[in-house]
């Protein structure tokens, strides 16, 4: 197969930064219509520098200029609008556009989810970034290559590319004589116009496995481009891919830590995101700690290879591994049984924690009870070792989650003066975001063992089906666990706005209590104003006239303060009274019951 060359296109953005060329953009959208165009005079830089400061993509870049303009096109627009970065002329289109890339543009105009995909390969990375990228920046983006290849025929093997002409050579050295016959597994770190252009037309892969590996959306809005409606079950069950959704957590000491992972997680070519917790309590945190939900997705795509070469095949799309930070309670841990004590400690090898590519070749060669680099009973396990390690990141977020539900009835158990003064807005505010998370884990999980189900479980025991079924024993008890969780987050709401109602009505006691006090008042001061207004009614009064005013408002005033606690303290009288009659009646009852 011919290397096809990929040189970086150049970008160059309109000036149509005002409101009104905005809205007038949006207002007159026709197919002749085009935002982006290229030119030898790029300018993409200009571009850059007039937006600012870089923002994410997810930040919705387009609701700076217009909240109702999308600068790439709602998905209405680009359905029907001409791609943005076609080429001037017919030999430079040659040049950069490869067949697979064409190919996906020529057949979205059918197949309307992969306008999407078009558009990523063009900019080889989140189309809504294109308006943030330099020229270098997109030329490394383009060119990204980072494979790991697992093979096997009488023992296992690994190599890595990590260029695109060491991707060319591997793939002009399948077609030789032997080499063909071996299994692979290409184990392929974030996505890059080269490496889907490369793979796609060598393989002739569907182009909806890349369509489903780029983003991360959970929700859309009605006019999102990247817009991706999930497969029918009786669709979905017989293609030859699917993707499962999970979630990493990592423990940052600071927030200097948590701000560089989400500048990586910036720097896929794919979208990922870091959701962090935000939660803060003095009694259970550090000062400025927090912990990140990776949101990652793992693609398996198999196809036996045509013609001659009659050998198994699989691509695994998985996402570059978050450097800063730290898993979650240092991880889960080895996956292996701790080896006998009579094992010499040379002959024991130790996994490298930390990257999730090298942790996955390590238990695909190494598997348990068996020595190193054996070939496995049948290849279509050879991607088993990353859905355990799939299994054992959603048993951490489980954990957490439970741990911090805990926290949270435990600050409900406190008292109540006690909860408000610990912020207690701030727990409830945690407990709706738990809350409103878990019903999403939930689907993650639910639909992964729908693909698995589909693809492997069996009724007639076979290697394949028997390797897999430990995968699916595992989403299972974790789909368990998270119904669990989201049961009692939804227990613990109930009590929490049960414990603020409480809240509320002792404030409002309270509140009448002082309206008391102050009617007391009312008592010692109403007598006095209706005598002073009494004696007021003649114009002039003799010095004896405020004697006879004191010898009168006093005792009355003092009488109807005596006659105010009398009623008060028969009130009490009387209600005590109450209290033990009922008591006298309840200890009569016992024993004519014979209970005491």
């Amino acid at each position: 197969m011919s290397a096809t060359n990929l040189a970086p296109l150049k970008l160059v953005v309109t000036n149509s930064s005002t409101r009104e060329k905005a809205s007038a953009r949006h207002s007159s959208k026709s197919s002749s219509g085009s935002d982006f165009h290229v030119s030898e005079a790029g300018s993409a830089l200009r571009a850059r520098q007039r937006i600012g400061s870089w923002h994410p993509p997810h930040a919705n870049l387009h609701m700076k200029e217009d909240p109702h303009d999308f600068y790439l096109g709602d998905i209405y627009a680009r359905i029907s609008r001409p791609f943005d970065c076609s080429l001037s002329t017919q030999a430079e289109r040659e040049e950069t556009i490869g067949r697979y890339h064409e190919r996906v543009r020529d057949i979205s105009k059918g197949w309307h989810h992969l306008r999407y995909l078009a558009d990523f390969m063009t900019v080889s990375t989140v189309p809504l970034r294109c308006r943030t990228l330099t020229p270098d920046d997109r030329h490394e983006r383009l060119n990204r290559v980072n494979i790991s290849v697992v093979e096997y025929g009488d023992e296992m093997s690994s190599k890595d590319l990590r260029t695109a002409d060491e991707l060319d050579e591997f793939l002009g050295n399948l077609s030789q004589e032997g080499a063909a016959q071996r299994h692979r597994l290409l184990v392929v770190q974030d996505l890059s116009t080269r490496v889907i252009e490369k793979l796609g037309s060598a393989f002739d892969i569907e182009p909806g496995v890349f369509r489903s590996h780029i983003g991360d959306y959970v929700w859309l809005n009605t006019r999102d481009p990247q817009a991706e409606i999930p497969d029918l079950e009786s669709f979905s069950v017989k293609s030859n891919y699917f993707s499962a959704q999970y979630v990493s957590p990592r423990y940052f000491e600071n927030q200097e830590q948590l701000n560089a992972a989400k500048a990586q997680a910036e720097s896929f070519n794919v979208l990922r995101r870091v959701d962090h917790d935000g939660r803060f309590k003095e009694w259970s945190d550090v000062p400025g700690s927090d912990v990140g939900l990776v949101r990652s997705k793992v693609s398996l795509w198999v196809r036996p290879n045509l013609g001659s070469d009659q050998g198994w095949f699989a691509i695994l799309l998985v996402d570059p591994t978050i450097e800063h930070g730290f898993p979650l309670w240092s991880g889960y841990g080895n996956f292996h049984p701790p080896p006998s004590i009579n094992t010499p400690l040379e002959e024991i090898t130790f996994p490298t924690y930390g990257n999730s590519v090298q942790e996955f070749l390590f238990w695909t060669l190494n598997r348990a009870n068996t020595p190193a680099n054996t070939p496995p009973v049948a290849p279509d396990i050879l991607p088993l070792a990353f859905f355990t390690m799939v299994a054992a990141q959603w048993i951490l977020i489980c954990e957490y989650v439970n741990a911090r539900l805990g926290q949270i009835e435990w600050e409900t158990e406190l008292g109540l003066s006690h909860l408000y003064a610990q912020d207690f807005d701030q727990t409830l505010k945690t407990l709706l975001l738990w809350r409103r998370r878990l019903p999403i884990y939930h689907s993650f999980v639910e639909r992964s063992i729908s693909r698995l189900s589909a693809r492997y479980e069996s009724k007639e025991l076979t290697p394949t089906s028997e390797g897999w079924r430990d995968i699916l024993t595992n989403f299972r008890d974790i789909l368990h666990r998270v119904e669990i969780l989201h049961c009692r987050a939804d227990k613990i709401n109930g009590v929490s706005m049960a414990v603020t109602a409480r809240e509320e009505s002792r404030k409002a006691t309270q509140e009448s209590h002082t309206i008391t006090r102050v009617s007391y008042l009312a008592f010692v001061f109403v007598p006095l104003n209706f005598w002073a207004a009494f004696f007021s009614m003649s114009g002039e009064f003799p010095v004896r006239t405020y004697w006879i005013y004191g010898a009168i408002a006093v005792p009355i005033t003092v009488c109807v303060l005596a006659v105010l606690v009398f009623a008060s303290s028969m009130e009490k009288w009387w209600r005590t009274v109450k209290e033990e009659r009922g008591k006298r009646w309840v200890r009569k009852d016992k024993v004519f019951r014979g209970d005491v």
